[in-house]
């Protein structure tokens, strides 16, 4: 997928969680997630991170080369047994909840309303440049565009699954986040276990 179907696709899903914000009442921003004790404000909270940090991302052009090619692969390093995903777990946990209290429902809305289709437009400008990816990677900015996309779609169905909402995700965001998990896995192992000829966990490929 090129960049600008990639940004196109990321647009569309920071769209769905605008308009599920303008639509939740008081309630459901206070419904229990399946993510241990955040609920969906602090899940919000947490998407709405990703995206302001984005925003930041697209002032990060480094004249360098990657120092990895594809989302997958700084992802499979993420999610190490010792990577990032892990160490870091509770402070990224504490760091939504915190976000959540100290933001007010509309200007989380505001962060998918402007900031994020701000950043987009600035990336389209910009093309598939090698971007600093928050001081852990040297990565062009169209991967790291998948990586928003694998965030925005994950925790959308993370959100409709609280909501008690029926799946309803854009399509190429599902089809681009299955292909990025796809590639995040041991090939050999995930088309053994895919095809019911192993029974190997791989699973979970990333958290």
């Amino acid at each position: 997928m090129a960049i600008e179907d990639r940004l196109t696709t990321l647009d569309e899903l920071w769209s769905a969680w605008k308009e599920h914000g303008r639509s939740m009442t008081d309630e459901q921003w206070a419904r229990p997630t399946r993510l241990g004790d955040w609920d969906v404000r602090s899940l919000y909270a947490h998407l709405g991170g990703w995206v302001f940090g984005f925003s930041m991302l697209v002032g990060q052009v480094r004249d360098v080369d990657p120092t990895h090619h594809t989302a997958a692969a700084l992802l499979r390093e993420f999610n190490r047994p010792d990577g990032l995903a892990t160490s870091r777990a509770d402070k990224v946990a504490a760091g939504a909840r915190e976000d959540a209290a100290a933001y007010s429902t509309a200007q989380m809305i505001e962060t998918f309303a402007t900031v994020g289709p701000t950043a987009i437009a600035t990336a389209r400008r910009l093309g598939p440049v090698v971007i600093d990816y928050f001081g852990h990677a040297m990565l062009r900015l169209d991967e790291a565009v998948s990586i928003g996309i694998v965030e925005a779609t994950v925790h959308l169905l993370d959100l409709q699954q609280a909501l008690g909402a029926p799946p309803e995700v854009p399509a190429a965001g599902l089809a681009h986040t299955a292909a990025v998990l796809a590639e995040t896995a041991p090939p050999v192992d995930f088309i053994e276990a895919a095809t019911g000829r192993s029974a190997a966990g791989i699973f979970p490929i990333m958290t």
